[in-house]
């Protein structure tokens, strides 16, 4: 057996065990959905950032992309695992989120750049989820984000959340690959932090788990 094919049974059974738990956390200690799907979204894309350290070539995660795709799309039409699909709204955002890793991952393997992975997955796992639980926590007490007469179903509070923490990690992210904090490497910080914050803000049904880190690799790009 192959060290990739080990490490990719490894990771299938971390993921399920991540799916588990939230369905304990949900059932059994009766967590609020909404916090059971950030704690699954946010430990999947986590666990996901070990995938450079591991693979060099990007067939096993597509692999795992597809069955965990069909997993929760299968889950999702039969109203099982509570714990990302109990919630009133209709959202895609679960079975999104294995297409966005893998589509990530894939790209970064074939231009051999690994923050094209390392950054949207991080916006992903950390700063999307932090403003989601935001949002989830204050509720009604917060202001939903008014632009003339469109009424989007973000919050000011959420959205700049969102945006600090997306800046926070593309400066030192970029830091980290590029190795100093230049002029160009400032822009593209915020270019991402920018974009995939609005992004984000006009994403519904849970198409941000695709559009943010979509966006953020489409301006990484251009640096």
């Amino acid at each position: 057996m192959s060290q990739e094919l080990f490490f990719t049974i490894l990771y299938t059974i971390a993921f399920t065990v991540i799916l588990a738990t939230g369905e304990i956390l949900h059932s059994i200690l009766k967590v609020k959905t909404e916090y059971t799907r950030k704690f699954a979204h946010s430990s999947a894309s986590l666990l996901s950032l070990t995938f450079p350290l591991i693979y060099d070539s990007w067939e096993y995660v597509l692999v795992m992309g597809v069955i965990f795709f069909f997993v929760l799309l299968f889950a999702q039409h039969r109203h099982l695992l509570k714990s990302i699909n109990d919630i009133a709204r209709k959202s895609y955002g679960g079975i999104l989120l294995p297409v966005a890793i893998a589509g990530a991952f894939i790209v970064s393997v074939w231009l051999d750049d690994t923050k094209l992975f390392i950054i949207p997955i991080l916006l992903l796992g950390v700063s999307d989820s932090l403003a989601g639980i935001t949002g989830v926590f204050f509720g009604s007490k917060l202001r939903k984000i008014i632009i003339y007469k469109l009424r989007l179903n973000k919050t000011y509070l959420g959205s700049t959340v969102f945006f600090v923490t997306s800046l926070v990690i593309c400066t030192y992210t970029l830091y980290w690959f590029v190795g100093n904090y230049s002029t160009p490497t400032i822009v593209a910080a915020l270019s991402v932090a920018a974009g995939a914050a609005l992004v984000e803000a006009f994403s519904i049904k849970g198409l941000d788990n695709f559009t943010v880190p979509l966006t953020a690799l489409l301006i990484l790009l251009m640096f």
